[in-house]
């Protein structure tokens, strides 16, 4: 079987034989009373990867979420992306049950942010949350965002968990992503110092069961000091930092070789994809041009699961997303580790399985969403 349904982006494992050994998984201790040496070291160098001032490790982004938005809540007046990514909407919505008022506005819209912020009133500085990466694919226009919240002295908080690893500094033709694989502060030449919060899940291209809140020193030390996750909750497991260690240092030593890879198998979806909707599948879309992560659909949620269930019937590993309404979309996610004999053989199957879709009724009982996809990536990986 070829799997397409991985998001380890790099393609990143750390086995045992590459991480070491331990002697204790767990200090079974908040972190807010202890952190543990390599914790302060992952940290450390987080920061230093992503352009931030300081940074603080956590088990998961729903654990910074919780954190980062309980105190944000307190002093900013919240305002989120109406697509922000599941995650980061839990946190929202536990603010949001504790009596934290949260506006929306249109995704990807700086005018309609801007006027949302226009309305507040003027006894708090707006707080943004958004997406590193929009619903398209493409990076966040972080810089326009930023510029309206510090005309109001505000901050933006960005789970940037689908760039970390892959965007980076300077970009161009030949490094589409740019280098270094530091995220979204990086690619848009941001300085450490800006009012923005960066969580970033470390289980999708570094591979590693972890994830990280990097920004301005003093607020994540006082996130750090003060969340609730951080006095009622451990801090990341020592084997989830070895990775992390690990994926730091693969980043350094091969980091460009395979974000160049992985760049050039992902043009070569996107070409063969785009030939299918030319000569095969004309009701085929693609929802995220070059992104590792590609989103297909077809005109009806029956042709798309058939597509789906033909695939798995050929040795093709891909997954099921349930978008709004009672749409389906195919998720078929390309890693550095994949061969482009893998990316041709995926295209000449669906372009032979193309005549044989039909408009059964044939279905899947339980279609993956968007946020069940990623934890279920997570886990694999």
């Amino acid at each position: 079987m070829i799997d397409f349904a991985s998001t380890l982006y790099l393609g990143m494992q750390h086995p045992s034989t590459e991480t070491g050994s331990y002697d204790t998984l767990t200090t079974g201790t908040p972190a807010s009373l202890a952190v543990s040496p390599l914790s302060v070291t992952v940290a450390a160098q987080a920061a230093a990867l992503q352009g931030c001032e300081a940074g603080m490790v956590a088990s998961s982004t729903l654990h910074l979420s919780i954190d980062v938005l309980d105190r944000l809540g307190r002093t900013h007046a919240i305002i989120a992306d109406e697509a922000l990514y599941p995650v980061m909407r839990w946190g929202l919505e536990r603010i949001m049950g504790l009596g934290v008022p949260v506006a929306w506005f249109r995704h990807g819209d700086a005018a309609d942010l801007a006027r949302h912020i226009r309305q507040l009133p003027h006894t708090r500085p707006p707080a943004v949350i958004i997406d590193a990466t929009s619903v398209e694919g493409s990076p966040t226009p972080i810089r326009r965002y930023l510029a309206i919240v510090r005309r109001h002295s505000g901050l933006l908080a960005i789970d940037q968990s689908q760039t970390l690893g892959l965007l980076g500094a300077r970009p161009c033709a030949s490094h589409p992503w740019g280098r270094g694989g530091g995220g979204v502060l990086r690619y848009a030449d941001i300085a450490p110092a800006e009012p923005v919060l960066l969580l970033a899940s470390w289980a999708k291209a570094f591979g590693a069961p972890l994830a990280t809140l990097c920004g301005p020193a003093a607020l994540v030390n006082e996130i750090a000091r003060d969340g609730p996750t951080q006095s009622h909750c451990s801090t990341a497991s020592q084997n989830a930092l070895l990775a992390a260690m690990n994926a730091i240092a693969i980043n350094q030593r091969d980091g460009e070789r395979l974000r160049i890879a992985l760049s050039r198998l992902v043009a070569r979806l996107d070409d063969g994809l785009r030939w299918l909707g030319r000569h095969r599948l004309p009701d085929l879309q693609t929802l995220r041009r070059f992104h590792p992560l590609q989103q297909i659909r077809l005109d009806s949620t029956e042709r798309t699961v058939g597509l789906h269930t033909a695939l798995h019937a050929r040795g093709f590993r891909t997954a099921l997303l349930r978008q709004r309404g009672s749409h389906c979309a195919l998720a078929v996610v390309v890693r550095a580790n994949h061969r482009a004999a893998d990316i041709d053989a995926l295209t000449a199957a669906i372009g032979a399985l193309a005549p044989r879709l039909s408009q059964t009724r044939e279905h899947l009982t339980h279609p993956v969403s968007m946020e069940e996809f990623g934890h279920v990536q997570n886990i694999r990986g």
